[in-house]
């Protein structure tokens, strides 16, 4: 029982946290940032701008979508996040770390679609770079990150069961 509460706790923190993050991210770019020249946090590597993504994940198509694409997309990413919610509840009784990255991907999908909902747009503002030898040609938030973070999980785990040779990380009883 204890354990469970525990389990149950990190999880809600986990969302809540990260949903949290993400807001308060955002409204602080939007208030800080906004027509503003981007902030070199460290040279050649980050910067904090920010932008407007009436596109998909990463800025892509941000701008060319017509507003029937932006709503498609909008009605798809619900659709999207109402099926993770359902396989969280489903697979609720596993371990946090197999939940873990659909709980990143849960935080990540809902902080963006708030965005969408409630401005139109999502904010970005992170920005990557390694100098010029790599230079990511998008500002990204919070939200990216976290669904970015959950894939990545996701990956290594399978890597892992590969090696170890068990059953799928996703099949997992």
């Amino acid at each position: 029982m204890l354990k469970n509460l525990a389990k149950y706790s990190i999880i809600i923190f986990t969302i809540f946290g990260g949903l949290g993050a993400d807001f308060y991210s955002k409204q602080w770019a939007e208030k800080n940032l906004n027509n503003k020249v981007p902030v070199t946090v460290l040279k050649n590597f980050l910067d904090l701008g920010f932008a407007e993504n009436r596109g998909m994940v990463f800025g892509m198509f941000n701008g060319s979508m017509s507003r029937c694409s932006s709503t498609m997309m909008v009605v798809l990413r619900t659709l999207i996040l109402v099926a993770l919610t359902v396989f969280i509840w489903v697979k609720r009784r596993q371990t946090y770390l197999f939940l873990l990255p659909f709980l990143l991907f849960w935080a990540g999908a809902i902080g963006n679609l708030i965005d969408s909902f409630t401005r139109g747009y999502v904010v970005d503002f992170i920005h990557i770079h390694a100098g010029k030898v790599l230079n990511w040609p998008f500002y990204f938030n919070l939200a990216d990150a976290y669904v970015t973070i959950g894939m990545v999980l996701v990956v290594v785990y399978e890597i892992i069961g590969i090696i170890r040779k068990s059953p799928s990380f996703l099949t997992q009883q």
